[in-house]
């Protein structure tokens, strides 16, 4: 698309947020609320269009019937091709902020530890597959899994990574709390001096983003002793 705009040829992600708005650190900014820069996509975008009548093609990422993420192609005008990125452009400015914002804090967080004050980054990874060397063929469909809990703490005297190894290869409310339980055991072993501990997730709603997470986490900071907050990463950006 940008080849058809004027004085687009070259643009990346940092240049083309910088063209919407006049301070990508502002939230007014960001949320298309602000009165100086509401209109630039439509003064800086939609208005130098070369040719407005002009067929071309773009892809986007959609959900097919059966609920997957896949490519679909498009084709059009380059003035139809504007009117569909128009419209997706409120949503984009937020989560850039969103995501910046938090990724700033975190950054703040990790540069603040003490022995006593720590950040501890959760995760699963994807499950992993026992393969047996000359395997008979109907061992392939048959494999058994292992789920892996992945843990990383920062502290002042030292960082630290765990890895906890579970042969029930499910991700859930149940597991996560049992993962947890067995991470701020050890993490009181590495670290005797811990008072309080700012956890950091992804948003996944069967792991973490759900209420039976916080309800246990009362119950987790009230046996440990300690002072537990959580945070979450904005979508698709939790991958340590």
């Amino acid at each position: 698309l940008n080849e058809h705009i004027d004085g687009l040829k070259t643009i990346n992600l940092q240049s083309f947020v910088k063209l919407l708005v006049c301070d990508a650190g502002n939230e007014i900014c960001m949320s298309t609320e602000c009165h100086k820069c509401n209109g630039n996509f439509n003064d800086k975008i939609q208005q130098k269009i070369i040719d407005e009548k002009r067929v071309i093609e773009w892809t986007l990422w959609t959900t097919s019937a059966e609920g997957r993420a896949v490519k679909t192609d498009f084709s059009g005008t380059v003035k139809e091709c504007c009117t569909v990125l128009h419209s997706k452009i409120e949503h984009f400015l937020m989560h850039v902020f969103i995501k910046r914002q938090q990724a700033s804090y975190f950054e703040t967080i990790k540069l603040n530890v003490t022995d006593q004050y720590c950040l501890l980054q959760v995760d699963y990874s994807e499950n992993f597959s026992i393969v047996q060397q000359n395997e008979i063929q109907s061992a392939h469909w048959a494999k058994k899994q292992l789920a892996l809990f992945t843990a990383h703490v920062w502290s002042q005297s030292a960082n630290h990574s765990i890895v906890i190894v579970s042969d029930n290869p499910l991700h859930n409310k149940y597991t996560v709390t049992k993962c947890l339980e067995h991470v701020l055991t050890h993490l009181q072993t590495l670290l005797p001096s811990l008072e309080e501990l700012v956890i950091y997730s992804d948003g996944s709603a069967s792991q973490f983003k759900q209420r039976y997470l916080f309800k246990n986490l009362t119950l987790l900071a009230r046996d440990a002793n300690i002072l537990l907050s959580w945070h979450f990463f904005a979508t698709s950006h939790g991958k340590g």
